[in-house]
């Protein structure tokens, strides 16, 4: 392969990560039942390209809305997701997806979190790791897909918990 197809294959699989990947998670409280809307912007997006396969990490700004906030939770929110994507050589679909996001509400409250997309489907799983005040203790573990791909990285996506 030479460096045109090779950065050919690169952008590609990087538009294809957007677009398949775009989808962050949002601050999801267990116990509590709703869904949410999000939208995400990759900021920035770094390829590592190895002989066996390509990683492309994406940095994204997200803005998260609980459409149905658990009692004392800000009606929305803005995160930080970094996104590793694993691209197997010679492949166009992404091998795995992996996500942490972090997050400070407007109250100053923070939270970490950590997610899986399933390759095949673009459904992802995520867990809040850890939270501080009001979010210490609580467990979430939402589920989240794009539902609208807008281009250049960018995504609307919808969660549930």
């Amino acid at each position: 392969m030479n460096n045109r197809e090779t950065l050919k294959s690169i952008l590609r699989k990087i538009l294809l990560s957007a677009a398949i990947i775009s989808t962050p998670f949002a601050v999801l409280a267990g116990g509590h039942s709703g869904d949410g809307k999000g939208f995400s912007s990759v900021v920035n997006s770094v390829t590592t390209e190895g002989t066996t396969g390509v990683i492309v990490h994406n940095t994204t700004s997200d803005f998260w809305h609980y459409e149905n906030a658990p009692k004392g939770w800000p009606t929305a929110t803005m995160a930080t997701c970094h996104q590793s994507i694993l691209f197997k050589a010679g492949q166009q679909a992404p091998a795995a997806i992996r996500i942490v996001c972090d997050s400070v509400d407007p109250d100053g409250d923070a939270t970490l979190w950590t997610a899986e997309v399933d390759p095949a489907t673009g459904v992802g799983t995520g867990k809040m790791v850890a939270g501080t005040g009001k979010y210490a203790g609580e467990e979430a573990n939402p589920t989240f897909q794009t539902i609208y791909d807008l281009g250049s990285g960018k995504s609307i996506f919808q969660f549930k918990w």
